[in-house]
Formats: C-alpha cells, structure tokens, sequence
C-alpha cells in the first residue's frame, strides 16, 4: 500500500518533472528567441548610437568652429566698439567745434551789420570826395598843358629839347614790308651804327648818309632781330632773336662789295623763349637778356668759354636791359629794376616816371655822358633820363603828328656827342647835340606841308595811362569812347580794343596810338602805326575800313593829316569798304576782363540792324 503511494507519488512526481521540462524548454525557446531578438535590437542600438556618435563629433567640429567664429566676431564687435567710442568722441569735438563756429558767426555778422553801417557812412564820404576829385580833376586839366614845359625849365634851366632839327635825308631802299620802323640801335664806330628792325639788321653810315640791310652768311630757322649790342670786350655784336628764341653773336665784315654778318655763335637751348633785349658786361663775363615772352630777367656767365645760366628775375614783359658795373638795369610793362648781377637781389623797382605811370618801357641804356641812365616809353611817347639810384632827372617828348612830337620812340642812347632817339614811326634817328639837333630821316620827305610844325607840339602829359586825356569823346556804338593807346576807351571803363595784325582787311600791322577824327557822317579812327584807318557811319552803324597807305597818321578835328598830306573825311569814306555783321560775328575772341576786340563788339552789337551805308 505504501509502495504503491510512493510509486504514484513518484509518478506524479516525474510527470510533474516532465511537465516542468516541458515549460523549462518552451521558455528556453522562448528566451532564446527573446535573447536573439534583443541581440538584434542591441546591434540595431549600438549602429545607432555610432551613428549618433560620427553625428555628434561632426556637431562638435562644427561647434567648435562656430565658437572660433563667435570669438573672432567679438574681436570685430570690440573693434567697432572702439571705432563708434572715436567717432563720439570726434563728433564731441565736432559738436563743439560748430558751437565755436555758431559763435563766430554770431560775431561775424555783428561785424558785418556794423561795417555796412560803415560803408553806407564811406558811400557818402566818397560821393563828397568823387564831387572834390572832379573839381581838382578840372584844376589839373587846366594846369597839366604847361607842367611839362614847368619840369623842364625847373629840371634843365631851358625848354625842351628841339625834336625837329636839321633835316638830313638817309639813302635807302624802299622795301616792300613798309617802312623802316627802327627799333635798337649799337655804336660800332665813331660814325657807325647798327640798327635792327625786327626784319633786318642795318649798317647806318652817319657821314655817308646810307642804310644798308646787311647779309647775314648763315641760314637761319627764324631770323627776327630786335636788338642789336656791340661788345668792345668780344668785338661781337650781339643780336636778341625774338621769334627764334635765342641770341645771335655775329662780327661785321667789310667787303669789297659791302658789309655782312658773319655769325660765331648761336647761344640757343638755354631757356630764352623770346629776347627783346640783350648786354654784355664790359668786362665780357656777364650777358643779360630781357625775355619778353618769358617775362623774366635772365643773366648769364661765360665759363669755359659758354654761357652758363645764373639767375632769372620776374619782370612783365621784359623788354629793355643794361649792365652798369655791379648792376643789372632792366625795364618792360608798368615798371623799371635795379638788379645785382651777382645775385639777381632786387635793388629798387619804380612803377612811375616822375609823376606819371610807366606805361611800356621798352629801352632803358646807359647815358655815357654821365655814367646815369636813358630810356623811353613808346606808349607815352617819352625819353627819360634818370640816377642810377632810379630818381627822375629829365623827361620830354610826346606822340604826335609832325617832327615837333616823337612817334613811339622804340629806343633812345647818349653817348658824350649827342643822345640819339629812335622815332619808330616816324622813320628817323633824331640826334639831340648840346649845339643843334639833326634829324636823320630815311625813306621820302614828311611833314614839308606844314610850315610851322612848333604849333602842333604836345606836352609830355597828353595822356592819362594809355588815354589821351584832352582827346574829344564821341558817341560809338551804345558807348562814348575816346582814343586810347591801341583802344578806344569808353567811358563805362570798357575798352574796345583796336585790329590786331591780320584782323582788318588782312592788315599786318597793328593800331597803336590812336586817334578818331570827325564830321556829321562819320568817325575816322587812324594810328601812327597801321596804313589803314577804321570807318563808322554815325547815322546807319555801319563799320568799314580804308587803306591810306601811309604810316604816322593823325586825327586832327575833321582832318587826318599824315607826312605826306592832310586827308579829309569824305575823301576817305568814299574810297572805304563795309564790312559785314554776320561775317564778323563769326571770328573768334571775346571778352577778356573790361576788354573786347572792336570789330566783336560791333559783330555783336544787338539793337536794330544798321542799313548799308550810303557813299
């Protein structure tokens, strides 16, 4: 019985064991399913969590780039911080600055109320002062027609010198450019003179009476002398070149059939742009050249046998030079130096001759006869003598018709015989001697019409700068003008400047001292230095010109007289050509400051379109 309760307990046992096996075993599968799954899971994990690991190192590389970045950005940022902190400060400064600024113009306009009141005060202090002028101006009109003869009774103890003279007629041949025109003169013997005229060089024999243009044995690129020195030293003449811009040295050679220039030297490509001008120390070491187109002085040393540059010195157009001792003279527009030839130092400078205004000096030499100086102004018509200290001691001459007056004296010499003056214009050398004065005059006879040319005399003070201020005004265009040194000025300042060289009918030479005669048609507008004259119809407007076909012509009332004959108005407006508006409107030139070419103005002159004019 016990055996059998212990078989079935050990059968319930086993199967209970088998039962158990079973479970063990199905959970084994399933464990073993579960593990390889989780297996798989794990694998799966473990791919993503590389993953994510390669991302973020990625992310950390990136980062820490980003964190480079943002570190250099701070740099930038304080950078820009200390920038905009300047630019406070600098507009700080600026604020205060314009506060300053504020109040100077507070100030200013304070000043500027205050000078207004002031100038309306000086307004009518110069209208009261403009009233006295005009009243002393009258006075000095009355007084100036004799100041000139006064200066020279006071200055010399006599009159003027005599510019008429005894005539004596110089053999030349008549030349197809003109007149002669003399313009620089050098001694070359006792009775011997080389004379230049910017186209020639002349050899001027005082006891033969001849003028001879003289060959020169070399071609030239440009040969356009204008003035001619001797040098004793060298035994050369010296020849300023205007339009070549250099300086010709050349010896005189007497030939069986004459005389020629012979050319030594050609001082070229040392900076003279266009001599007018030239002197030679007498010791032969120092040139200076008056350079008129460079409006300086220059001076020169001769060193190993060249000329070497040494100083240049600002002069307005240069024009006149000469060398006394240490000292370097030198004279153009508006003003005459005293130079140290050493150094170029300026030594004293004079905008007037006495109490006139240097217009154009053109010469200024030595006066051998007293170790001072001697010049001429063309545009006054002067010849001056003065101290080297630059103080006036004599002045005489004016532009004018007849021999009585000069006709723009280029130039004027002393030597101990006689102070010679070259009369441009006129065609003559007048020689004034302590006995007598000679007139050398080449080409025809002048001036034989008139028997008493003393009448016709003008004082040294006719004009007024470049106005002659005792010439009659007349009505132009819309302006009153009166004759003027190459213009016409009227009387609203305005210059109207007269043809220059081509300008009128093709004309080559220019006008220079004017003059407008009259009648109740026309004006006639001659010069001492063109053959043609300019005519204006007074009633139509009309302008035209003529040929006289004479130099040195004047407008004396309703006449032009000229060396050869008195011309009247209707004899040359008859022989006149018009010209035409349209045409002239088309030239070039304008307005240059206050002044315009004559033949512009007219072009462009606006108010109804004047009629042809009536012969």
């Amino acid at each position: 019985m016990n055996k059998k309760i212990a078989y079935g307990t050990l059968l319930v046992g086993a199967i209970v064991l088998v039962l158990f096996a079973h479970k063990i075993r199905t959970a084994a599968n399933l464990l073993t399913e579960t593990l390889l799954f989780s297996g798989q899971r794990t694998a799966m994990i473990i791919n993503r969590l590389d993953a994510q690991e390669q991302t973020a190192s990625k992310q950390e590389q990136i980062a820490s780039k980003q964190e480079q970045a943002a570190g250099r950005q701070e740099q930038a940022v304080g950078r820009q911080e200390q920038a905009a902190s300047r630019q406070e400060q600098a507009v700080g400064r600026q604020e205060q600055a314009a506060g300053r600024l504020e109040q100077t113009a507070s100030r200013q306009e304070q000043i500027a109320s205050k000078q207004e009141q002031t100038a309306g005060k000086q307004g009518e202090a110069a209208n009261r002062l403009e009233q006295t002028a005009s009243q002393l101006e009258e006075t000095a009109k009355r007084l100036r027609a004799d100041l000139g003869v006064a200066i020279d009774r006071q200055k010399r103890g006599r009159p003027a010198p005599d510019l008429q003279g005894n005539s004596i007629r110089v053999s030349l041949l008549k030349s197809e450019d003109g007149p002669m025109t003399p313009v620089s003169m050098t001694k070359i013997s006792a009775r011997e003179f080389l004379i230049a005229n910017y186209r020639d060089v002349y050899l001027f024999d005082q006891d033969q009476r001849t003028a001879v243009p003289l060959e020169i044995d070399l071609e030239l690129p440009v040969w356009n002398p204008t003035a001619v020195f001797y040098s004793a030293f060298y035994d050369r003449i010296f020849i300023a070149n205007y339009a070549g811009g250099d300086i010709i040295v050349a010896q005189l050679e007497h030939t069986a059939t004459g005389a020629r220039l012979r050319v030594t030297e050609r001082i070229a490509d040392i900076g003279i742009k266009g001599a007018e001008g030239v002197a030679i120390s007498r010791g032969g070491r120092f040139m200076g050249v008056a350079d008129y187109d460079g409006n300086v002085v220059s001076m020169f040393e001769r060193v190993d046998d060249k000329w070497v540059p040494r100083w240049k010195r600002d002069l307005l157009a240069s024009h006149g030079i000469t060398i006394i001792g240490e000292e370097v003279f030198a004279s153009g527009q508006g003003s005459i130096v005293k130079l140290s030839i050493e150094t170029g130092q300026e030594l004293a400078r004079i905008a007037n001759i006495g109490t006139e205004s240097i217009q154009f000096a053109t010469c200024i030499n030595e006066d051998e006869s007293s170790g001072d100086l001697i010049g001429s102004d063309p545009m006054a018509g002067v010849v001056f003598t003065m101290t080297k200290g630059l103080q006036l001691k004599d002045i005489y001459g004016a532009n004018g018709p007849t021999f009585a007056n000069l006709s723009a004296p280029f130039c004027a010499y002393r030597d101990k015989d006689a102070a010679y003056v070259l009369s441009t214009y006129q065609d003559r050398i007048v020689a004034i001697g302590n006995a007598a004065t000679t007139s050398f005059e080449f080409g025809l006879p002048r001036w034989k019409y008139i028997a008493d040319q003393s009448r016709f005399r003008y004082p040294f003070v006719a004009s007024h700068g470049s106005v002659r201020f005792d010439a009659p005004s007349y009505q132009m265009f819309d302006k009153t003008v009166r004759a003027a040194y190459g213009a016409l000025a009227a009387s609203d300042g305005t210059l109207l400047m007269m043809p220059g060289r081509g300008d009128l009918f093709g004309g080559e030479w220019p006008f220079y001292a004017t003059g407008i005669a009259s009648d109740p048609n026309w004006l006639v507008i001659v010069s001492n230095s063109s053959p043609n004259a300019i005519l204006y119809n007074r009633k139509t407007g009309a302008l035209g010109g003529v040929t006289i076909g004479e130099w040195d012509c004047w407008a004396q009332a309703s006449e032009i007289l000229c060396p050869s004959r008195r011309y009247s108005i209707g004899e040359l407006s008859a022989a006149g050509g018009m010209l035409d508006q349209e045409e002239e409107a088309k030239m070039a030139g304008g307005w240059v400051g206050s002044a315009i070419p004559l033949l512009k103005y007219w072009a462009e002159w606006t108010p109804a379109r004047p009629a042809k004019a009536n012969h």
